[in-house]
């Protein structure tokens, strides 16, 4: 008994600090989280390979081992990037930093993760979305 009661209290306490908090201007804390923006990417990462699609951010995912090892075919076209992101502008949906204009965004036809997947010269390149939760 002693055992699980220390496991339930352990499970409590991760639970607990994995939380970000604010407070608000009533002094109550409120828990916020958000997904990351093309602004704060770009920050992090001047030659950040993105684009925005549905409001997520896809980051080129060339170097991330799950993504590249999922059994993933493009499915049906869902949008294009019809802008390349210049310093100033508000980062919009279907814009990019380093894709061209033209490039054709897809859906997995096997969905696995928020994975989309763009045709550039005549090579599938996997993005993976950036989603906090």
């Amino acid at each position: 008994m002693k055992i699980i009661i220390s496991l339930l209290i352990t499970l409590l306490l991760l639970t607990g600090c994995n939380q970000s908090t604010v407070v608000n201007s009533e002094n109550s804390i409120t828990e916020s989280t958000h997904n990351p923006t093309a602004q704060e990417m770009i920050a992090q990462d001047p030659n950040a390979d993105i684009f925005q699609y549905k409001g997520v951010i896809y980051n080129n995912a060339s170097n991330i081992g799950w993504v590249q090892q999922e059994e993933l075919t493009a499915g049906e076209k869902v949008g294009m990037i019809t802008q390349q992101y210049k310093d100033g502008p508000k980062f919009e949906d279907e814009m990019a930093t380093k894709l061209p204009v033209g490039v054709e965004i897809f859906e997995p036809i096997k969905k696995s993760g928020p994975v989309l997947i763009v045709k550039l010269n005549g090579k599938e390149v996997r993005y993976l979305g950036l989603i906090e939760g």
